[in-house]
């Protein structure tokens, strides 16, 4: 991705930073930890949006820098980490300062060849990269049905097991896992998730407020309800 279509992502979600803070759901502990090098002390969450993951390793008494090219999505990072505003293709960091880079939900919008290049001149040697990505589990079918109406990708039926990043000599071969976890909801949390997606922010006015209304109606009946997830990791040392 170049910098303007970079400031032009950065723009899209930083507009709906309040929703997207109290809809989108947390990363597991267990999937945190398995994407840390052992005796981690200093973490880069890289693309921080509002500090879902920086929160989760500020909570494992992590020293954590959050980096974060949007304005408003910095503004509700907590003031425990350090906050730098800067993109993944320029990290504001020195050389071999940080024992592991993380990323939820971030890395398909880098653009992968600067963006590893980065990576690895900010990790230790022996540093880890670890990628996470909540994907919603549509083998239940009020998801399989709320998903269709975005034309989500992002889905368990999707994923394929290939590794997301490849091509730099100084990483090694990545290392995948997965951990399933649920993140509790009503309609109207359900509601201010799929609006807080891309996909949906883009949209015209109407057609988002017709998706939106259809999310609704086939919402479960009962809240609050679980919405199942899938936490996709992945994880490569630093040479």
């Amino acid at each position: 991705m170049d910098g303007q279509r970079w400031r032009e992502r950065a723009g899209s979600f930083g507009a709906a930073a309040d929703v997207y803070d109290r809809s989108r759901p947390t990363y597991p502990v267990e999937a945190v930890r398995w994407a840390l090098p052992e005796q981690a002390h200093r973490v880069l969450d890289l693309g921080a949006g509002t500090g879902k993951l920086t929160t989760v390793l500020l909570d494992l008494g992590l020293d954590v820098v959050a980096v974060e090219p949007s304005e408003q999505m910095r503004a509700r990072i907590p003031a425990r980490a350090e906050v730098l505003e800067g993109t993944a293709e320029a990290i504001p960091l020195p050389d071999g300062s940080v024992d592991a880079v993380l990323v939820g939900q971030a890395f398909h919008w880098f653009d992968p060849e600067p963006a590893l290049a980065e990576i690895v001149r900010v990790l230790r040697p022996g540093g880890t990269i670890g990628l996470l990505w909540n994907v919603m589990d549509d083998s239940t079918a009020w998801v399989r049905e709320v998903t269709a109406l975005f034309g989500a990708e992002d889905l368990v039926s999707h994923m394929d097991g290939r590794p997301p990043f490849g091509g730099n000599g100084a990483l090694g071969e990545p290392v995948h896992d997965e951990f399933e976890h649920g993140q509790s909801l009503d309609r109207d949390l359900l509601v201010d998730l799929v609006a807080s997606r891309s996909v949906l922010t883009s949209l015209p006015e109407d057609e988002r407020l017709e998706v939106l209304a259809q999310v609704r109606e086939l919402a479960p009946d009962d809240e609050p309800f679980e919405l199942p997830y899938v936490t996709d990791a992945w994880r490569s040392v630093r040479s």
